[in-house]
């Protein structure tokens, strides 16, 4: 109910009037103090994140001399395969979690996973206790990223977020090179278990501060967990997983068992959603006209995007003789594009309030970029490679992260968990399995390329090559740039799928969007501001506002 405006207001309006601008600055009346010790905090954690996706991989040499000689090179995927596990399963139930009990106390959770696991890892007496513990780390690591998201979005509204995306852009550039650079040198100099023991306190003092810091209104109404459906769920991610690593290493028949192992276990999960009275994952969403093509491109980004950097780090070793130590820093140029388009679009988004402009140009950029390295990689020159880089950055941070904010806005709050997290899955999701799929792309085309030549197998070309005449060194080289080539063409014509999904979907109008923040409800797409209900399938909270208004 509206308050009659008067000449002379009172000490309680005045004081109404700065708590509501100062609740404007301070979400939910946290002090500027409180404020930068959280995000300080939250970007630490962010960055622990990206780190231990990657890191583990750049200190092969010293984890299995010291805990498997005989038999670790087989089983080391493992160390990278368990983490993406568990982090990419329990996506989802992060997200029901945090709509159920509030996002503060699963944030404090999966940071104290985290801290728990890295310690553990450190200690590992054995690979086989490793692999364990990183499956533990994985845990505690999927929900670093996806409940700071949570958390961000539930403090600021859609357009003051947008503005203060530059920040996660440079750390999401510095995980994406930090990584490679930080992981060999350390495990080679020190200790491999300093990887993991670096994280201690670094989180400790992470979850302190947040623990301190942030202070979010606890939830009312508590839903019920679906602990079928996160079982059901959980078993057709790692079915599904196992089975894109069964196909990629050619194990035809445990590939066609894991298959048809998670078709199942998917139909299964799917029933379950729709009899459960509070789905993990709710079926409407994907009737959802915002939701369903964001979680598409979200898939397809991290499928033919997020999966590359991989393919190009071993390209640049083998081809252009990069030293895996100081391979981190020709990443750069890819990482400067990434920079440049959070800058870009956070400032975009916030001036003017549209998303699928950006959103357009981004995908449009990937298409260009990796169409480009694709046809050219095998003579391209190095400055060129670094001009096609920094484009392949521009749309690396662009496609998942304006999807990802894109449904947040559009979100209600009840849903911001599921819905963040969701998507996030989604993301995670394709990037495993585009790892999968596109190694098997390479190993195809350099198969072909490589025939007769005494090396069949990209894995084994890093190794051997030195041992090649020279002439036959360059035949090496070259199929495996023609096999990078086939791989890109590949993300490429994905990426064409990704721009047509952009083009149709719906954009969010985030003036909108703010007062729905502001007021509890959910925010309607572009012009459909002044439609009862705005989004068909979720249209009650709308309601709701229509009726308070």
């Amino acid at each position: 109910m509206s308050v009659p405006a008067t000449e002379n207001p009172s000490a309680d309006d005045t004081a109404e009037a700065a708590s509501e601008q100062d609740g404007k600055q301070n979400p939910y009346g946290m002090s500027d103090m409180r404020i930068l010790v959280f995000m300080v905090c939250a970007m630490t954690t962010m960055v622990l994140s990206l780190l231990d996706e990657s890191i583990v991989a750049s200190a092969v040499l010293p984890i299995v001399r010291d805990l498997d000689p005989a038999h670790g090179i087989d089983r080391f995927p493992w160390l990278i395969t368990a983490y993406l596990l568990t982090a990419t399963a329990a996506q989802p139930l992060y997200g029901r979690l945090s709509d159920s009990f509030g996002p503060r106390r699963v944030y404090l959770t999966s940071l104290a996973t985290f801290l728990a696991g890295s310690a553990l890892c450190a200690t590992a007496g054995s690979l086989t206790q490793l692999i364990v513990f990183r499956a533990v780390q994985g845990l505690g690591g999927g929900g670093l990223m996806s409940m700071t998201l949570i958390v961000i979005a539930t403090l600021y509204p859609p357009k003051t977020r947008a503005g203060r995306s530059n920040a996660g852009g440079a750390l999401v550039a510095a995980g994406m090179i930090a990584g490679p650079m930080i992981g060999g040198p350390l495990s080679q100099e020190v200790s491999w278990r300093w990887i993991f023991l670096v994280n201690v306190p670094v989180a400790a003092l992470a979850l302190a501060g947040v623990t301190w810091a942030l202070k979010l209104p606890p939830k009312h109404t508590r839903q019920n967990v679906d602990v079928l459906g996160s079982a059901l769920l959980a078993g057709a991610t790692c079915s599904l997983l196992l089975a894109v690593k069964a196909y990629d290493h050619g194990g035809y028949g445990p590939w066609i068992g894991w298959a048809y192992t998670a078709l199942a276990m998917t139909a299964s999960f799917v029933v379950r959603q729709k009899k459960a009275a509070d789905p993990l994952i709710p079926v409407a969403l994907f009737r959802d006209r915002v939701f369903r093509p964001a979680a598409a491109l979200q898939f397809i980004a991290g499928f033919a995007l997020l999966a590359l950097p991989v393919f190009l780090i071993n390209y640049l070793n083998i081809v252009r003789g990069v030293d895996l130590d100081t391979v981190g820093l020709h990443l750069i140029p890819m990482a400067l594009g990434v920079v440049v388009v959070f800058f870009g679009w956070g400032n975009w988004i916030s001036r003017t309030g549209r998303c699928k402009p950006v959103l357009t140009v981004t995908t449009a950029t990937a298409v260009v970029a990796t169409a480009g390295l694709g046809l050219s990689i095998s003579d391209l020159p190095m400055w060129e490679l670094d001009v096609l880089l920094v484009l392949l950055g521009i749309g690396l941070g662009g496609i998942s992260q304006i999807a990802l904010f894109m449904n947040q806005s559009a979100a209600a709050p009840e849903q911001l968990g599921v819905v963040t997290t969701t998507s996030r899955f989604a993301t995670m999701l394709g990037t495993t399995i585009g790892g999968g799929l596109l190694g098997v792309v390479l190993s195809a085309r350099f198969a072909s390329a490589a025939d007769g030549l005494g090396v069949s197998n990209p894995d084994a070309a890093a190794s051997r090559i030195a041992a090649l005449p020279t002439a036959g060194r360059h035949r090496v080289m070259d199929a495996y740039a023609q096999a990078t080539g086939a791989v890109l063409l590949t993300a490429a014509g994905l990426l064409l799928l990704a721009l047509i999904t952009a083009l149709l979907m719906p954009d969010v109008d985030l003036e909108h969007a703010d007062a729905a923040h502001r007021d509890g409800t959910e925010a309607p797409q572009a012009g459909e501001a002044d439609e009862v209900g705005g989004r068909d399938e979720r249209n009650e909270p709308n309601e709701r506002a229509e009726e308070a208004a």
